[in-house]
């Protein structure tokens, strides 16, 4: 699922691959929805959780 960030202008996605692929998580502007980052990092198998605290520091889990 997207997320949006706490500016509400950028829609970030996790984009998961196989232990053995490169995972990333892109980002995209809301407005354009233009590709405006991808982050990549060998570090970063599955990129899973909330990336931005603000949308869900009230949601109980």
């Amino acid at each position: 699922q997207p997320e949006y960030n706490a500016a509400g202008d950028e829609v970030w996605f996790s984009v998961w691959n196989g232990k053995d692929q490169t995972s990333a998580i892109v980002v995209v502007d809301d407005k354009t929805r233009k590709l405006k980052k991808v982050i990549k990092d060998e570090r970063l198998v599955t990129p899973t959780g909330k990336f931005n605290v603000y949308n869900t520091r009230k949601d109980i889990y």
